[in-house]
């Protein structure tokens, strides 16, 4: 089978990161995955290319041409712009099988024109796959959304094993967030409540993993609440393992968010965590009772699970055993790429 992902760009980022994980599974299984990027490589497309998986861009070749050259089998895109640029020319190039996967949640008011894009852009695909299933809801509500094509599969990471190895000196009770430093993540309420449960386990550390444009101003921030001390702006790591091996406990304060790769990836090193209650993280909360869950925007009740959760050693142990299990049981990476095949393999029967 050949398929073909169809994203905006292969730079470091949360869907980005599961397509490269998808192409090396499903080269894995015997098929022939490629990446056709709508404008930018990247340094995740970069290398994808080194270790030998076709990367085209749309400068290159217009969708058309790219799929008429191609000639996949499966057309899988990422998100809606890789849907409405790419799912109509995937039909008349004669693609048996073209789906679109929406990795986040687009929360009302909608972009009206943009949504009537997808919507029609989804006609053109058999299947839309939401991450999970606030997403699905979330699908289900758009403006003339194809209700009858949507599904839920759920985002899947690699196991993650404590493999040794150092990365930073590591004291007293350390908290991990991985994330883009953006206004979405709310990393300011993060510090704020880190702060605060700071008063109470004075032994308390926070390693931020993770670049963006409000770096400088959480730093800042991390000075006027007098905590930059015991607080580690870690920027962009390649290989993020073993600070999830090292931490005793991950922290997500998200307004808005799908199915994040960094909560799976907790999840897969039997890392608790505590995340706010938005798309799908209270799920993964629910599915593995490994996570709890606050209020968004609360850095009060952020930090009072915090001072909680490092008090109780008991339960934080049963929380690892949970953790590990939920993943086994939902979020594998062998789990997420057979589901697709089967959601393929599919579309193939139904034509």
């Amino acid at each position: 089978m050949r398929i073909v992902h169809v994203v905006d760009s292969m730079q470091v980022g949360g869907a980005e990161t599961l397509v490269a994980l998808l192409c090396r599974l499903q080269r894995e299984q015997g098929h022939d995955a490629a990446v056709y990027c709508l404008y930018d490589i990247g340094t995740v497309g970069s290398t994808l290319l080194a270790e030998g998986f076709e990367v085209t861009l749309r400068r290159a070749h217009t969708p058309y041409g790219a799929f008429r050259r191609n000639k996949p089998d499966v057309v899988h895109c990422h998100n809606a712009s890789a849907a409405i640029i790419s799912s109509f020319p995937a039909r008349v190039a004669g693609v048996k099988s073209v789906v679109v996967t929406r990795h986040g949640l687009v929360g009302p008011p909608y972009l009206l024109r943009r949504e009537l894009k997808f919507a029609v852009a989804s006609r053109f695909c058999d299947s839309v796959v939401a991450v999970c299933e606030e997403a699905k809801r979330n699908l289900l509500a758009a403006p003339f959304a194809a209700r009858n094509r949507i599904i839920r599969v759920y985002n899947g990471v690699s196991a993650i094993n404590n493999s040794g190895r150092t990365v930073v000196p590591k004291t007293g009770f350390t908290l991990l967030h991985v994330g883009r430093l953006s206004p979405i993540k709310d990393q300011e309420s993060l510090l704020r409540a880190f702060a605060l449960a700071k008063c109470n386990i004075p032994d308390l550390r926070l390693w931020i993993v993770g670049d963006g444009p409000l770096r400088s101003r959480l730093q800042a921030l991390a000075r006027e609440l007098d905590v930059d001390s015991v607080t580690q702006f870690l920027g962009e790591q390649a290989d993020v393992g073993p600070f999830y091996t090292a931490a005793d406990l991950f922290v997500m304060s998200s307004l808005s968010e799908g199915l994040p790769m960094s909560l799976l990836e907790a999840t897969a090193a039997g890392l608790p965590s505590i995340v706010t209650n938005v798309g799908g993280m209270a799920e993964v909360a629910s599915l593995g009772g490994a996570a709890c869950v606050v209020p968004v925007s609360n850095y009060k009740a952020l930090a009072d699970a915090i001072y909680q959760t490092a008090a109780d050693s008991c339960g934080l142990t049963r929380s690892r055993v949970a953790a590990r299990r939920c993943y086994e049981r939902n979020f594998t990476a062998e789990r997420m790429a057979n589901n697709y095949t089967q959601l393929y393999q599919r579309s193939f029967d139904r034509r």
